[in-house]
């Protein structure tokens, strides 16, 4: 896999991200690179005023619990959980997949230097985040009719692309973490990930 040309396509993991959502066909196209650019935005100004050099003396000062959890990893379930955070202070990471994957990316110079559970981390802390300061992400964004009704929600993908772009400002990152879930999953999937790979270089 290319990881240096996934890198220069940083561009469009937010279409990507967004193309997910599974109210993305009730925004009007007009307004996708709109949310796109507000939600990058909201993870990079969220970085910026998080006064912490190191995320996991933060978390242990803010009282938020860190587990490591193992599953068993088999190649045609592609739905692995990477890392999750629940409320209201839980942040989970695999380390099934952080083990099964480290030979891997240690060979990768594309990650030299990088620790992958830091990444993860810096991730779901931004959920936690958004959460505690009620930012833009966790708002109702979108406002669509259906039928003679008019309704508003929660477009759940911006908050992904906050937090990849939360993470990457503040690990001051030369990639976009949406390459580290191909990355983490092409030592037991390469088949999907390469699919995967893929469908972000051609996205419009």
């Amino acid at each position: 896999m290319d990881f240096d040309t996934l890198a220069q396509e940083d561009i469009n993991y937010g279409k990507y991200l967004l193309s997910q959502d599974h109210l993305y066909k009730k925004i009007p196209e007009n307004q996708r690179s709109k949310l796109i650019q507000q939600a990058v935005e909201c993870g990079k100004t969220a970085a910026e005023n998080l006064a912490a050099d190191d995320l996991w003396d933060y978390c242990h000062q803010e009282k938020i619990e860190i587990e490591f959890f193992q599953e068993e990893l088999k190649a045609e379930n592609f739905r692995f959980v990477l890392a999750e955070f629940q409320l209201p202070n839980r942040i989970r990471l695999n380390q099934s997949l952080l083990t099964a994957a480290e030979p891997f990316l240690l060979a990768q110079d594309f990650f030299k230097d990088q620790r992958v559970a830091d990444i993860l981390l810096a991730h779901e802390l931004y959920h936690y985040l958004e959460n505690q300061q009620q930012l833009f992400t966790i708002k109702k964004q979108l406002t669509y009719q259906t039928g003679p009704f008019k309704r508003q929600a929660r477009l759940h993908a911006l908050s992904e692309i906050a937090a990849m772009s939360f993470a990457q400002a503040h690990l001051d990152l030369p990639f976009s973490p949406v390459i580290l879930n191909l990355a983490l999953l092409y030592p037991i999937a390469p088949d999907y990930s390469e699919q995967l790979a893929k469908r972000l270089l051609v996205i419009d």
